[in-house]
């Protein structure tokens, strides 16, 4: 059955970091001619309505729709509480994927009280390069002092939030401390999503700001070995029987989702424009589609819309190894449920 499993939400592109492999709230040469600059996005952002009646869409398109809420930083977003309160009350499955660090904890805590009831999913950021630091922050980079605040701050999150969810992006130099994060958030009774580092192999691929490809993670011995102790434990890794081996066969960057063949996975840039996906922005989409028509009367995907997708993916597709779309493409295989996208207390 093809519909929408996933959708990718940039909520917003505003940060209050700059990480090194992140593109997203930077400006760069050779950006899309169609982007605004970056200092003035905030003007371009979706209104409260423009989400909430996005959210409506999808829903007649699909009940089952999983919403991911990225930034950029989405607790910058002073309506996120709005938001959040309609997807409770409308029964919308969603997470929200924020740095947790200090400088968002009082927003963080502001959500909390504002939406008066359990947030359903919130996921932090954390990479395995903490365990080689001295908690410094003055002299440490920012995605370093993410992964030390969100980890400390994930667990104080078990309480006010049903799914607490570390994702994990693994680069060549930290895949040796894989295993060991992952038992630790397990132990804690926090649940990994794993990533792998991406790069940007045109400007299009405008979520990544790495571009050297030798800081890819390749299967290796040393890799092999920790994965065989991630499958063999319990640790509360997210659909690792299913993702594990489709990451392997995919490393370094080399998945080819076919997103123009069955669009099970859509992303949405912060401005209400559809784009090819979360890595690539594309041009044909953000031009043509929208939240206001990417669905038709029938609240199937428009041929436009399909046909724009098209286009994208043949001219600005290199290829990469974005997990999110084994996931929705697995769901979608099988016509399974949202469950399949909750990590709470799960352990395959």
């Amino acid at each position: 059955m093809n519909k929408i499993r996933i959708v990718n939400w940039l909520l917003t592109r505003r940060c209050n970091l700059r990480c090194d492999y992140c593109a997203i709230v930077k400006d760069y040469k050779g950006m899309p001619g169609a982007y605004p600059l970056m200092s003035h996005y905030k003007n371009d952002e979706m209104t409260t309505s423009d989400v909430i009646n996005g959210l409506k869409k999808f829903k007649l398109h699909n009940p089952d729709c999983f919403h991911i809420l990225y930034g950029g930083e989405p607790l910058l977003r002073k309506d996120l509480a709005t938001i959040i309160k309609f997807c409770n009350e409308e029964n919308i499955h969603y997470t929200i994927i924020s740095n947790n660090t200090k400088e968002i904890d009082s927003l963080i805590k502001k959500l909390v009280t504002d939406v008066k009831g359990k947030i359903k999913g919130f996921t932090a950021s954390i990479d395995p390069v903490f365990f080689d630091f001295e908690k410094d922050e003055n002299t440490i980079e920012d995605r370093v002092v993410k992964s030390l605040y969100g980890f400390a701050n994930l667990k104080l999150m078990k309480n006010f939030v049903k799914d607490v969810v570390a994702e994990i992006t693994v680069m060549k130099h930290n895949q040796k401390d894989l295993y060991r994060l992952v038992n630790l958030l397990t132990e804690e009774g926090i649940n990994s999503d794993i990533t792998f580092i991406d790069i940007a192999k045109n400007p299009y691929y405008d979520f990544s700001n790495i571009s050297d490809p030798n800081l890819l993670v390749e299967t290796s011995p040393e890799l092999a070995n920790q994965f065989q102790m991630i499958s063999d434990s319990d640790a509360d890794v997210h659909m690792k029987k299913v993702l594990l081996p489709e990451i392997w066969n995919i490393l370094p960057s080399n998945m080819d989702c076919k997103i123009d063949e069955n669009l099970h996975n859509v992303s949405v840039d912060a401005d209400g424009t559809i784009r090819l996906c979360l890595r690539i922005r594309g041009t044909t989409t953000p031009t043509l589609i929208n939240l206001k028509n990417i669905f038709d009367d029938n609240n199937e995907v428009t041929e436009l819309a399909h046909s724009c997708i098209r286009i994208d993916k043949k001219e600005y597709c290199e290829l990469c190894n974005h997990t999110c779309h084994i996931m929705s493409k697995y769901i979608n295989d099988n016509d399974t449920g949202p469950e399949d996208l909750v990590h709470l207390n799960r352990r395959s």
